[in-house]
């Protein structure tokens, strides 16, 4: 588990369902911690419910890079 404190506030913002704050905060989390991979969990969420596909797809598939083990956790659907 991270202590990057910007994945914390993306993960309050996501509780409080400011999704601009969060996409912004897990982006910072991700310039300060490359290899966290609940910020690219939670910047994919919020690009596919933005109906940003590819970046919720990039971000899922570099969250999967860094830990595998959580593909049998990551469900989703990207039909039209």
């Amino acid at each position: 588990m991270s202590n990057n404190k910007h994945l914390q506030a993306a993960k309050e913002a996501v509780q409080q369902k400011d999704m601009i704050k969060a996409l912004v905060e897990a982006t910072k989390a991700i310039e300060t911690e490359p290899d966290c991979y609940e910020a690219y969990i939670i910047r994919g969420q919020i690009s596919m419910a933005f109906g940003d596909k590819r970046g919720a797809a990039e971000d899922m598939c570099r969250a999967l890079e860094i830990k595998p083990e959580l593909q049998s956790q990551l469900t989703g659907s990207f039909k039209n």
